[in-house]
């Protein structure tokens, strides 16, 4: 067996433990719930269970029934033209319906492109033209700051779909445009993305790998290679072998995803090996003898529950498989 399909062998194993213990069926109706759980996820969680589904569907042909039934339930959580925090809620935040969109764009069909657009005109919403052509995206809805993780993934989302050819674009540059400078506007002395940016201007110092995987992810997209590369490469330096292990995996997936995605069109050997070596020793520590979720060796978490991070795991060996075989 050659790497990539090794890769892919480890993906499809991890994919069906999710598939077991969190995806839900009765007759033709699909909940995303944690293992113990009574209440279907939060829309945060759901969205990278969604990405990992519509990944999977593109190299293993009977996942894509589960894609579209995620799609399909996706509309409990329906708020106006957007997605709410949880089924029946009207709280909804700007950089959770950016990740449903991101994925709906990689599924790729009619419906879901549809879905995408209708998002893109919500995550407008949230923006403000901060000076010159800078633009920052709130976080929440009526919230007052501007996060590198919603601006991120709404420029990309922007980007995306022109490059798609399903909006205008010339608007939709503009505003991935506008949202890259914030990006660059974020970030510090050794050139990383921080966290967010306060009313008064203030940035929070806090750096996330996920927030580097939105940048590298966006500045690719739009050309910028130049960009894109040099904080590919400063963040490989910051987040070595234990500080990304000690980061919550589904931003390392993120971070994973962009990487994979900027190797492919300027490879770097060094992208690749880091990328596989997190992801073998994920594979040899994490994962649980018994259940098969890659939870275990100290490995980082976002919070208490598990699918979230495990979800963001299979799609990034879906993508460092892609970039094997690219």
């Amino acid at each position: 067996m050659n790497e990539r399909d090794r890769w892919l062998s480890r993906a499809r194993w991890s994919w069906d433990v999710l598939d077991r213990v969190g995806i839900r069926r009765r007759s033709e109706r699909l909940t995303v719930k944690e293992p113990r759980g009574v209440r279907a996820v939060p829309l945060w969680p759901y969205s990278q269970v969604f990405h990992t589904a519509t990944a999977m569907s593109n190299v293993d042909a009977p996942v894509r029934g589960t894609a579209h039934g995620l799609l399909v339930t996706l509309e409990s959580y329906r708020s106006g033209q957007a997605y709410g925090e949880r089924p029946m809620s009207r709280r909804r935040y700007f950089d959770d319906n950016a990740w449903i969109a991101l994925a709906a764009i990689d599924y790729g069909t009619q419906e879901s492109l549809v879905t995408s657009r209708r998002i893109l005109r919500f995550l407008r919403e949230g923006a403000e033209q901060l000076d010159g052509e800078t633009v920052g995206i709130r976080w929440i809805e009526g919230g007052a700051n501007f996060h590198a993780c919603s601006t991120g993934s709404t420029g990309l989302v922007a980007a995306r779909l022109v490059h798609r050819g399903v909006i205008d674009a010339d608007a939709g540059l503009k505003l991935a445009a506008g949202c890259a400078a914030f990006m660059v506007r974020l970030q510090g002395a050794d050139g990383l993305v921080r966290d967010h940016m306060r009313p008064d201007g203030g940035i929070d110092q806090a750096i996330f790998s996920y927030n580097q995987g939105l940048g590298i992810g966006l500045f690719a997209e739009l050309g910028w290679l130049d960009e894109a590369v040099d904080l590919a490469h400063r963040t490989i330096g910051v987040f070595d072998d234990e500080a990304l292990w000690k980061q919550p995996p589904v931003f390392n997936s993120i971070l994973i995803r962009e990487l994979m995605n900027l190797h492919e069109v300027t490879p770097h050997v060094s992208w690749l090996t880091y990328c596989r070596n997190y992801l073998q020793r994920v594979w040899d520590e994490a994962r649980h003898p018994t259940t098969g979720m890659l939870r275990g060796g100290g490995i980082g978490s976002y919070d208490k529950d598990v699918l979230l991070d495990h979800a963001g795991l299979v799609h990034a060996m879906v993508a460092l498989a892609k970039a094997i075989d690219a």
